[in-house]
């Protein structure tokens, strides 16, 4: 059951993907940063309601560092999709495992094993390949790494505040928080959407809500190495979305490099299997 959550969560997460590329180009970012947040609060905070647990987080100081690094990948992340091709950009993303492999033992101490470094290797070789073998950088690109970075510190900054908190209270206190940051520059940005917009954001933020309970959901349910790799689906989506939707079919060099960033991930999740096999 675990591994259909996790498909489900995935298969949600690429689409809200497809919904934010196919804004982007008409409705300001901040804007739709701010209200996707503000759509989705409120659900979020009714469930934590229903299920009787804290409505606010413990350990407030690491939240609000959480926040500055989770609004700063989703920012990245919304940007590249406006500027990039959506296979490239959700690709890209992929690499964010590679990049918590490689803070973690600065920002909270974990030991990287002597395995990861392969899975650390690969990965950023499959984004330089993706980016431009030549150095030349679309600013999508950077955007999108840049995300892969932000939400890799986020990440680890979550795995500190599941020491105190549970996982459903730390994303609605986060989704609350950077909705009410971003609501006075979303107001001074407003731009007027159509029916058909209003519905493709309540789309995007019901997307991403049920996205992170089913995620959640999965990870309690089985190893995190077996859910992890069920992840990978996103990119099959991703790639047909793109390809259906806007016509992008990824060139090889993007295939190469996401074939790169996808062996990094599989050596990550063998390193982990073995790790909790001796445990």
């Amino acid at each position: 059951m675990a591994i259909v959550f996790m498909l489900l969560a995935s298969a949600s997460f690429a689409t809200m993907a497809a919904l934010v590329k196919s804004l982007g180009s008409k409705v300001p970012l901040v804007q739709m940063v701010s209200l996707r947040c503000l759509i989705a609060a409120p659900v979020l905070f009714a469930i934590l309601a229903l299920q009787g647990k804290p409505l606010m987080v413990r350990a407030k100081k690491v939240l609000l560092l959480r926040t500055v690094l989770g609004m700063s990948a989703m920012f990245g992340f919304f940007y590249a999709l406006t500027h990039m091709e959506l296979a490239g950009c959700v690709f890209i993303g992929r690499v964010q495992p590679v990049f918590i492999a490689l803070l973690a033992p600065l920002i909270i101490g974990e030991k990287t094993p002597k395995s990861a470094w392969a899975a650390i290797g690969c990965g950023l070789a499959g984004v330089m390949v993706i980016l431009n073998p030549a150095g030349i950088w679309g600013p999508g690109a950077v955007a999108a790494l840049f995300s892969a970075l932000a939400s890799a510190g986020a990440h680890l900054m979550v795995r500190r505040l599941n020491r105190t908190d549970a996982p459903l209270v730390i994303v609605a206190n986060f989704t609350l928080v950077t909705g009410f940051v971003t609501l006075i520059p979303g107001f001074f940005a407003y731009r007027p959407m159509t029916a058909g917009q209003w519905l493709s954001l309540g789309a995007i933020a019901l997307l991403a809500t049920s996205g992170q309970i089913l995620m959640t959901n999965a990870y309690r349910r089985d190893r995190a190495p077996a859910v992890a790799a069920a992840s990978y689906s996103s990119l099959v989506l991703s790639v047909l979305y793109g390809y259906f939707f806007w016509g992008e079919a990824p060139s090889s060099l993007v295939w190469l490099g996401g074939a790169l960033i996808f062996a990094g991930g599989i050596i990550l999740l063998r390193g982990r299997i073995g790790h909790e096999e001796h445990v």
